[in-house]
């Protein structure tokens, strides 16, 4: 890798950064359509790392120039592939295949070539791009002069790590015989109704070659019209995928962009979901495995799980909690929404971003900071699903679907793990989901008789000065003897504990709250 190259790149990047400005600043929509259609361009032109960022505008953005990152980008013609094939197998291509033809998809590192074996076998062959590993070194050196700034700086993150983790998963990608080896686990493993492997052919498999059967379906923007049946049951494919590989194999596929996902009807006419490209995967623990469980488990049932020690044993940084951790049992019940209800869950409904700033406020840069740094790609595989259920348009009940994903043992095993003990000060009261309230509390009195009487969850007093009447919140201003943001900074810090708030008599009404 030479230094001109690593210039090149750099300009690459500089160019990249100015569109992407132009896009932020652009006003009418014909403007911010030229711009996007710009930024896109350079992202495909580019290749590599930045154009796997392209491909995450697309997963999150739906405009077309995105989209076509994603569906494919011009491919390199088949003769400026040859050489990499033919010197990867060792032998001229027509020992080996009946016939290639050219590629039919490209993506960031390498593009796929419809072919047929010597035996008639159809497959796809995914060669990687010539010099694409000078190219990806040259961004990863880069990427390893970015600076801390903004909240990556202010809060602590750890960029080391995150650069550490980006380069090793670029590097494991650009080896093709580890994908393979991957992919094929996956196949074995995670066995789902109505999902599709390819099957790999392993003695194929090389460090710049990957074979495999061919795939064939179209992608989930073209199945909007299929009946509602199909698709709930395309959903529920996805979802048990994503259960049984994190929770039961342990490899979770990282990079859920929808130009990886084929969608067909196999031989009986059912819904069949195809998913390719096993570059980037996430390989979970066991412990860590467990202790999400437990977490789920333990914040759905409440119980005395500890979700300090929970997020300890995940790979989070325990100290960095401390100082949230009386917040972190009400974070759960944000963040596991969607398994704490025995029905249908509507992602419409599910304001995770604002629920999060209004528990944690600026804090929640705390929590991201002490994460660990392969969170980002587990984050991404719920986040593709959410979008994918979103463009299917239908509602999954996600705890019964865990529950068949993992089966009752798994989940037996999971809430008898033993976690960790996690040293901190006698001053920090690590919370469990037992000891969190449950209901707030309002009465209002008036001449000693109850005039009012309310509850409802416990939650809502983030809220609490949204939920008390302009009139008496006036009041309780000008008396100067509670301070709500005071209150709501405690609650924060000391969490959602049984407890009285305050009690307010404005002369002839008396207004109680508390948590119970």
């Amino acid at each position: 890798m030479t230094l001109l190259k690593t210039v090149k790149r750099a300009l690459k990047f500089f160019r990249i950064g100015l569109a992407a400005k132009k896009l932020q600043r652009s006003q009418g929509e014909t403007e911010r359509l030229l711009a996007k259609r710009a930024l896109a361009g350079l992202f495909a032109d580019a290749r590599g790392i930045t154009m796997k960022v392209g491909q995450l505008f697309a997963g999150t953005d739906g405009a077309t120039p995105f989209q076509e990152l994603v569906e494919g980008i011009e491919p390199l013609p088949l003769k400026a592939m040859l050489p990499v094939l033919e010197e990867e197998l060792g032998q001229p291509v027509k020992n080996v295949f009946r016939s290639i033809d050219q590629a039919i998809a490209a993506a960031s590192l390498g593009q796929v070539h419809p072919a047929v074996l010597k035996n008639g076998d159809k497959v796809a062959v995914k060669i990687r791009y010539p010099d694409i590993g000078d190219a990806v070194d040259a961004e990863l050196r880069l990427v390893g002069l970015m600076p801390g700034v903004g909240p990556v700086n202010r809060w602590g993150f750890d960029l080391d790590a995150y650069k550490k983790s980006l380069r090793d998963n670029m590097r494991r990608e650009l080896d093709y015989r580890s994908e393979a080896q991957r992919q094929d686990y996956f196949g074995r493993t995670v066995q789902v109704t109505g999902l599709e492997v390819p099957k790999v052919y392993m003695d194929l498999c090389r460090e710049r070659v990957l074979v495999q059967s061919r795939a064939e379906g179209v992608l989930i923007d073209k199945i909007g019209s299929w009946p509602e049946q199909d698709r709930r049951a395309i959903g529920q494919t996805l979802m048990m995928t994503l259960f049984k590989s994190l929770f039961v194999a342990g490899e979770v596929h990282g990079d859920p962009h929808p130009g990886n996902i084929f969608y067909s009807r196999n031989e009986s006419a059912q819904p069949q979901v195809t998913l390719l490209d096993y570059g980037c995967t996430i390989t979970i623990a066991e412990q860590r495995r467990l202790a999400l469980l437990k977490l789920i488990v333990g914040c759905r049932e409440r119980n005395p799980t500890k979700p300090l020690d929970c997020f300890a044993a995940l790979g989070f940084d325990s100290k960095k909690l401390l100082p949230i951790s009386g917040s972190l049992p009400a974070l759960c019940q944000i963040l596991f929404r969607p398994f704490l209800l025995n029905h249908a869950f509507d992602p419409e409904q599910w304001q995770l971003g604002q629920a999060v700033n209004d528990l944690l406020g600026d804090y929640r840069w705390w929590f991201r900071s002490a994460g660990p740094s392969d969170l980002f790609l587990l984050m991404r595989a719920f986040q593709g699903l959410i979008q994918q259920l979103q463009q299917l348009d239908v509602k999954l009940p996600w705890w019964i679907l865990l529950q068949q994903a993992v089966g009752p043992e798994l989940i037996q095993q999971a809430l008898a793990y033993q976690l960790p003990v996690i040293q901190h000060e006698p001053s920090v009261h690590a919370l469990s989901f037992d000891q969190q309230a449950t209901m707030l509390c309002v009465r209002v009195s008036e001449n000693g008789e109850q005039r009012v009487a309310v509850k409802m969850p416990a939650e809502a007093v983030l809220d609490l000065e949204h939920l008390i009447p302009e009139d008496v919140l006036e009041r309780i201003k000008e008396a100067g003897k509670i301070d709500l943001k005071q209150l709501r900074d405690s609650i924060r810090a000391n969490g959602i504990i049984p407890q009285q708030l305050f009690v307010f008599d404005d002369g002839s009404k008396t207004y109680r709250v508390w948590l119970e």
